[in-house]
């Protein structure tokens, strides 16, 4: 070997170790910088016979094996729809009070029941009336504060997804714009798959790599993003929550409607919890507790119908459980205003009611043992089973996101010992290679000395 050959051996050698060394030290700059992938340098023979022989060194982002990685994005967006679901059913079970402090309209219920009880042993007295009406009423409003938390949740949840829609349609636009510069830029890739963390745990989506690191990123078969274009959703509005899909001319951004129910065609992704909750949950939920309130309502008001105040002969006029304008069930404000006009007495044989007379009140109570009564703590057990399934599917597909997570940053993360190691070795590398440019340039002094 020529010292020539030698020297730029030496040099090559001193250039690839560099640049690895610059590598190495961006990974460990940021080891905690989220959705950083190592650099990894891999070195190449490069040499031309009797003229040069040397090193290169490629610097590539780690590759994450795409099956992990397609797992890692169904888990996040498993993980977004069931907590989505999760915390709007917890949320709502909180309304009816922590255990133990007997605040659910169902134990308001029976506490009604055990005042309308005392009533009937006490029908003269006024206090026991007003305490018995107060106690039915604090029972519909029981119903009517579970009820306003399942209309505070389709709010929350007709909001949050109007937002996610539109940092959904922002993350396929960058995605789109992202493909352009990740050939030539791991910094671009890194926040390529940045945007496709997220993006995955809005909606469900599958992502093919082209061999310049470029995406397609797909949702239930339909291209999302891709090099050559991008689309966007919208929701077009209305009592159910409908998605729509529609691809984005990237040169005017004009939009071409492409599925008139994109929502339906979702696996996961938080945006289908969302609408899960609009269109399936909360309906549920509402209809379960307002048929529960309904059903006992109806079952007094009937009870009621055949009741007399004291001194009537004939059965009251007067309903005793009304709807306000929103819909929401309580006391007739008349009664409630008026305790002396609550009629607990059922007069026979066309007597006058008299003042003792409670007969109209055991009626009331004894329907706490009835059917509509069972059905109303029957619907409290259903919420909190509903709610207490929820979180414990989310739980466990929180669990299955997290494992999967850990395991992509173990492949493509950053693992402080190997790069010090990498750190080490490099560096000596390069002074080998400093050592080898030393000796040729003494040979040279040596040779020229002598000439």
């Amino acid at each position: 070997m020529s010292l020539t050959v030698a020297l730029n051996a030496a040099v090559s050698g001193l250039f690839a170790n560099q640049r690895a060394i610059a590598a190495t030290s961006e990974n460990i700059a940021n080891v905690n910088t989220a959705d950083f992938s190592r650099r990894e340098a891999t070195f190449y023979a490069d040499a031309i016979p009797d003229q040069f022989a040397g090193v290169t060194v490629d610097i590539q982002r780690a590759a994450v094996d795409r099956f992990l990685q397609s797992a890692f994005y169904r888990g996040g967006g498993d993980a977004a729809r069931s907590s989505a679901i999760a915390e709007a059913l917890s949320r709502i079970e909180s309304s009816l009070g922590a255990p133990g402090e007997d605040i659910s309209y169902a134990n308001a219920l029976n506490d009604a029941f055990a005042a309308l009880t005392a009533l009937a042993a006490n029908s003269s007295s006024l206090a026991a009336k007003a305490d018995a009406l107060a106690a039915l009423d604090a029972a519909f409003r029981s119903f009517g504060r579970t009820l306003d938390a399942i209309d505070a949740e389709f709010a929350s949840a007709g909001d949050r997804l109007d937002a996610n829609i539109g940092r959904v349609n922002t993350l396929l636009a960058d995605i789109h714009r992202l493909n352009a510069l990740v050939p030539d830029s791991p910094g671009a890739a890194d926040l390529l798959d940045a945007r496709l963390a997220e993006l995955s745990r809005l909606v469900s989506i599958s992502v093919t790599r082209n061999d310049r690191g470029q995406t397609t990123v797909s949702a239930a078969g339909t291209v999302l993003a891709s090099p050559g274009g991008y689309s966007a959703l919208g929701a077009p509005g209305g009592p159910s929550a409908l998605l729509t899909l529609a691809s984005v001319d990237p040169a005017t951004g004009g939009q071409t409607l492409v599925n008139a129910d994109f929502g339906a065609t979702l696996a996961g992704g938080e945006i289908r919890g969302l609408i899960d909750l609009i269109n399936t949950e909360l309906p549920a939920l509402a209809t379960l507790v307002g048929g529960a309130a309904q059903g006992i309502a109806d079952e007094l008001n009937a009870a009621y119908a055949q009741n007399s105040i004291v001194g009537s002969t004939a059965p009251t006029s007067d309903i005793l459980v009304v709807a306000d304008a929103q819909g929401r069930l309580g006391v007739n404000s008349i009664v409630l205003d008026d305790p002396a006009r609550f009629a607990i007495a059922r007069p026979t044989s066309g007597a006058a009611a008299g003042l003792n007379d409670g007969s109209g009140a055991t009626a009331l109570a004894f329907l706490g043992s009835g059917a509509a009564a069972r059905d109303v703590a029957q619907s409290v057990a259903q919420l909190g089973s509903a709610a207490r399934n929820a979180s414990l599917r989310a739980e466990t597909a929180d669990a299955v996101a997290i494992e999967l997570s850990a395991r992509v940053s173990a492949e493509g993360g950053v693992n402080l010992d190997e790069e010090l190691s990498n750190l080490i070795l490099y560096q000596r590398a390069y002074g080998a290679n400093a050592r080898v440019i030393a000796a040729v340039d003494e040979l040279w002094r040596t040779l020229l000395e002598r000439l």
